[in-house]
């Protein structure tokens, strides 16, 4: 016991250097942190940065695209191409809808348009191969990207630059082409037997109705451009000849009826057909003595009347007179053409609000003039109705629901002073004896067999006076 050692392990001065030692890693690893925290910071300001910078571009682009919008919706002189209204009820979808081929946004697509996609590439081929080079016309397209974007009702920031410009520029070369082709402006080395349309007669009409469609219009300042750079030397037609030679084939029209129109400005193709169709030197009339409400009596009544229709000759189906009891209306025919150029029409004079409203007005007069099949059987038999038209069913409905969706103001009406004139001799006294009395051959025969019985009373009284006065005077 005596011999053990006592060791003493001072074990405080390792303790404390650990202590040191942590304290200064702790320091450190505090300090590294604080590094990482302040370049982590600068990182989210710079990504929120970015973030707020495309967020921001990204809402006054949609704000820009409202009031664009906004734009169109008050009739913008840029905007021109716009979809059927609601307004209008879904009367034939092949007036309405392109048929064969989309041209421009509103049905790029769609199947069965689709199909036709393929012939486009072939006509623009053909428009290259007149002289300028296709990057010619794509530099071009693209500098007109914004100008033909601004012609749409429609918000189109779903397509890309590049895909809009790659569209505007094959329809535009597709739409001048086909205008050259169906109009016989080909070269003499194009071989007929490789024609997609020639080849195919049937698809001429439907073609001709897709370029008059209002969902289906390209702007006529790029028409136009694309055209003139493609003539030829020597070549003097315009595209404005052109497109009423093509139209020509669905509704002929002699030469100087379209005359006045070969350097008109124009929208697009359906407005420079608009245009043609209104009857010259008839001016808007307000006659505030008529009941802005007053309907007009349809064909039924107005001949019960004593009122004639006539089938009046005339370039302009709209020119429509009335003298001496006579209603003159120029004769026309209701196939899916003019079924098409009615409708389309109408829509247009609806949403732009620059255009006149001649179509409007002729709808609402036809349809008050058209109140059941009866009527349009009786205008029919007058030659005011082609007896190539459609049904009488199907007629009676196109100016029945095509004439809801329009409101008819008579006062403004350019067919106001005629419907006036009819209103006047309708409510006459004469008018309404013909119309009570002699309005059938039956109501003739009673009202006459009346007049005689009366009057061999009237035979027999004075007889009986007569004799009573020879026997006693």
């Amino acid at each position: 016991m005596e011999n053990q050692a006592i060791i003493i392990i001072d074990e405080s001065e390792p303790e404390n250097e650990i202590t040191e030692i942590g304290e200064a890693n702790g320091e450190a690893s505090r300090h590294s942190q604080d590094l990482g925290a302040g370049n982590q910071s600068e990182e989210e300001e710079d990504a929120h940065g970015r973030d707020l910078d495309y967020y921001m571009d990204l809402i006054e682009s949609r704000l820009e695209d409202r009031r664009n919008g906004a734009r169109g919706e008050r009739g913008s002189s840029s905007v021109c191409i716009f979809p059927i209204p609601n307004t209008i009820p879904v009367i034939n979808d092949r007036a309405e809808k392109p048929e064969i081929v989309s041209i421009g946004p509103y049905h790029r697509g769609i199947a069965p348009l689709t199909d036709f996609e393929e012939y486009k590439w072939i006509f623009l081929e053909r428009f290259v191969s007149r002289g300028q080079s296709l990057r010619f016309y794509l530099d071009k397209m693209m500098e007109m990207e914004g100008a033909t974007r601004c012609c749409y009702s429609r918000d189109l920031s779903w397509m890309s630059k590049k895909d809009f410009v790659e569209m505007m520029l094959l329809d535009t070369c597709f739409v001048v082409e086909l205008l050259r082709h169906i109009g016989n402006d080909r070269d003499s080395s194009e071989e007929e037997e490789d024609d997609p349309i020639f080849t195919r007669p049937s698809l001429i009409p439907p073609l001709i109705r897709d370029l008059l469609k209002l969902e289906n219009q390209l702007p006529f300042f790029v028409l136009e451009f694309f055209f003139d750079w493609s003539k030829g030397e020597g070549e003097k037609k315009t595209l404005h000849g052109l497109a009423f030679k093509v139209f020509d084939l669905a509704s002929p029209r002699s030469p100087d009826a379209i005359l006045p129109f070969l350097d008109a400005d124009a929208k697009h193709l359906l407005d420079l057909f608009h245009k043609s169709l209104l009857p010259p030197k008839r001016v808007m009339k307000t006659d505030h003595r008529w009941p802005a409400d007053q309907p007009m009596q349809c064909v039924t009544l107005l001949k019960s009347s004593g009122i004639k229709f006539k089938s009046r000759r005339s370039e302009w189906f709209l020119d429509i007179k009335y003298k001496n009891r006579e209603l003159q209306i120029p004769s026309i025919i209701i196939n899916d053409f003019t079924s098409t150029v009615l409708i389309n029409c109408v829509a247009w004079e609806q949403c732009h609000e620059e255009s006149s409203s001649y179509f409007i007005d002729y709808i609402s007069f036809m349809n008050c003039l058209i109140n059941q099949s009866a009527d349009v059987s009786f205008l029919c038999s007058d030659g005011i109705i082609s007896e190539f038209s459609h049904d009488y069913h199907y007629v009676t409905t196109l100016f029945k629901q095509l004439g809801k969706s329009s409101g008819f103001k008579v006062r403004d009406c350019y067919l106001s002073e005629e419907i006036r004139e009819i209103e006047a001799y309708y409510s006459s006294n004469w008018a309404t004896l013909k119309r009570v009395y002699f309005s059938t051959p039956w109501s003739f025969i009673s009202v006459f067999s009346a007049f005689v019985l009366i009057l061999l009373t009237m035979v027999q009284t004075i007889m009986s006076v007569w004799s009573y006065q020879s026997q006693f005077g």
